[in-house]
């Protein structure tokens, strides 16, 4: 039993340079490298591709709260823009200069009081505090609010109405 090398098994070792099975090694090498592929596209992520939101209203009244939290609050313009449904419409540049208009406001309280679904339409009635400089208390506002649920993310239709 075994093989007169001490090889108890009797296998022939795989090498990497081997001239008889050199179309094995080939293949091995070429299985090696389509694994290696698949792997970095499912554990490494392949793109920019966001998660995928469920349809539901607690999602729907998160995803609007950061996105007037980011518009109004933080002035972060560019997170508001990638949510907003239609950017072929609107250049990143037209869009900043309505929303820019209310720098002059403090805005506070934000609140989703009224979340609807129907299909893939979101309306949601958000409430508001605006500090406005020549008032001395708070103004507080409410306005509608639309959404699309589009390839798994809710988008914001954009309206020139709102603040």
């Amino acid at each position: 039993m075994g093989s007169a090398d001490g090889n108890p098994l009797d296998v022939k070792p795989l090498r990497v340079m081997d001239r008889k099975n050199g179309m094995v090694c080939k293949k091995t090498a070429w299985y090696g490298a389509v694994a290696a592929i698949v792997f970095l596209m499912i554990f490494g992520g392949c793109g920019k591709e966001s998660p995928r939101e469920t349809k539901d209203q607690a999602t729907l009244e998160g995803v609007v709260l950061q996105y007037w939290n980011h518009r109004l609050v933080q002035r972060d313009y560019q997170a508001a823009y990638d949510r907003e449904l239609d950017h072929a419409s609107m250049s990143f540049d037209d869009y900043r200069k309505l929303v820019s208009r209310n720098e002059n406001f403090a805005f506070s309280s934000l609140t989703a009081e009224n979340v609807t679904l129907e299909n893939d339409n979101g309306i949601v009635q958000i409430g508001l505090k605006c500090k406005m400089p020549s008032l001395p208390q708070p103004l507080g506002r409410t306005f509608k609010d639309e959404w699309i649920y589009q390839s798994g993310q809710w988008k914001h239709r954009f309206s020139e109405t709102q603040p």
